[in-house]
């Protein structure tokens, strides 16, 4: 039969020990059993490997997680029985779920890859994390790495559990998102629109094409991977129309045909396609139609995008360009004919 090997841990007695988070430690050595260290196969455990590393490596300081206190009376005893001197221990707190209990799978992702893959930004995590049980004053929220390294000590970190509050997060990630740059934006959103978008979009997206959609959308998004439904409409085709979207509220779908078929007319003979050309003639247009502009602009916003909500509409309109308006109108045009109902939208 094949043997391990265990530390003989006295009977009597207490291991005490300074925790530079938690203060003084002690254990009874009673409690703590004749724990293996060398397994029946030949090879040690990882509490024998892992004194021997620490000290052949000169650590000085071993900072884990709270789950390893209760091993830290093992590590000092074989610390001892070798001759070794002990490095410093800090015991950091435990991440929390909102409901207080110990953070896994059922509170969201656990995987640091999982949050990269939904957007969030290396910063921002930088930050968030730093700030699960530690604080440089107690208010301050936003910090560079720069910022965090200059005055990080653990004689500030909490021994209580900290909580993982997601929506936190998603704040912080989407203040840094707003301070990027538009090109450092634009960059760090195509890989996320070139995997989400639909399949039939050509790739590689022009990064000069996205420069212009990405300040459209860049204080509306909260993490990288809402940018592709909120801008999908830059880059398809294609529209499905609603005949419901596209009849503005208290509007019948005859004065919704007039409004498309009046801003066709004029934006057909529009030279310069821009915001503020848009603007000089879509405005006027409203007061002629004798339709207030939010109509107007809602039904010509759907038509152009598919969608009630979206950017700017001069912006969105200007970006999509003179060709593309156009088709999306007469096709909106054409959905609209298909309608019966001919009822005023409430």
């Amino acid at each position: 039969m094949k043997r391990v090997v265990r530390f003989r841990t006295p009977l009597a007695g207490k291991t005490t020990f300074h925790d530079i988070i938690r203060g003084d430690v002690t254990f009874e050595n009673s409690t703590v059993d004749d724990f293996v260290i060398i397994k029946s196969d030949g090879f040690p455990t990882y509490h024998l490997a892992s004194i021997v590393d620490d000290y052949e490596m000169g650590i000085t300081h071993v900072l884990r997680a709270e789950e390893w206190l209760s091993s830290t009376p093992r590590h000092l005893l074989m610390y001892k029985a070798m001759g070794y001197k002990p490095p410093e221990f800090a015991h950091l707190p435990m991440l929390l779920g909102t409901d207080r209990s110990k953070l896994s799978k059922r509170h969201g992702s656990v995987s640091i890859m999982d949050y990269k893959e939904q957007g969030y930004l290396p910063e921002a995590m930088m930050n968030f994390l730093s700030l699960l049980g530690w604080s440089l004053d107690g208010k301050t929220e936003l910090m560079t790495v720069k910022e965090i390294i200059k005055n990080f000590t653990l004689g500030r970190v909490n021994s209580t559990g900290a909580i993982f509050n997601v929506e936190k997060l998603d704040w912080m990630n989407g203040v840094y998102i707003r301070d990027l740059k538009v090109d450092d934006f634009s960059q760090r959103v195509i890989p996320f629109l070139e995997r989400d978008l639909p399949s039939d979009v050509k790739r590689p997206l022009s990064l000069e094409y996205v420069k212009q959609i990405a300040p459209l959308v860049q204080e509306r998004v909260k993490k990288l991977n809402e940018i592709a439904e909120l801008t999908d409409f830059f880059f398809t085709e294609n529209l499905e129309y609603d005949p419901n979207i596209l009849v503005a509220k208290k509007t019948s779908r005859e004065t919704t045909g007039i409004m498309l078929e009046t801003a066709l007319k004029e934006l057909g003979e529009l030279p310069d396609f821009t915001e503020e050309a848009l603007e000089n003639i879509l405005r006027p247009m409203a007061e002629k139609l004798e339709v207030k502009t939010g109509q107007l602009f809602g039904t010509l916003r759907s038509a152009t995008t598919g969608r009630e909500a979206a950017p700017p509409l001069f912006q969105t309109m200007a970006v999509l360009g003179k060709e593309r308006c156009i088709k999306r109108i007469n096709e909106a045009l054409v959905v609209l004919d298909k309608a019966k109902d001919k009822t005023v939208k409430e």
